[in-house]
This record gives C-alpha cells, structure tokens and sequence, in this order.
C-alpha cells in the first residue's frame, strides 16, 4: 500500500515539476504558494518540488525560508 501511494506522489510531483519549468522563466519570482495556484497542486507536493528544484541548482532560495526565491 505505501509504495503505491510513494508512486503517485512522485507522479504528482513529476507533473507539478514539468508544470513549473514550462511556465515560470528566468528570474521569476517563484513560492510554494504560487506553485500551487499556477500548477494546481497540494501544498506539499509544491513544496518538495521547491526545494528539489532549489537542490538541482535550477532555482536561488529566497532570503527568509517562507519567502520567495527566484528561478535561474
């Protein structure tokens, strides 16, 4: 049962990830928050998908950890 529910969390994730390169562009101000309405996704799911993006080096965090960071 969890390794189904693992599977489509990393489905969602994949969809919210693909959904945020095609519409955020170089130096946009990006959020959790914003994430979620432009991409329709849950809190979570937009969260994980932040801070994979922040990780991968695509995305610069944000001065506060709640606050906005901006695509590179």
């Amino acid at each position: 049962m969890k390794n189904v529910m693992k599977e489509k969390q990393i489905e969602q994730d994949l969809k919210t990830r693909t959904c945020v390169l095609q519409i955020f562009k170089s130096c946009d101000n990006i959020g959790v928050s914003l994430i979620q309405r432009k991409c329709r996704c849950g809190y979570f799911s937009a969260s994980r998908v932040l801070e994979n993006l922040i990780e991968d080096g695509l995305v610069q965090r944000g001065k506060k950890v709640s606050g906005i960071s901006k695509m590179l």
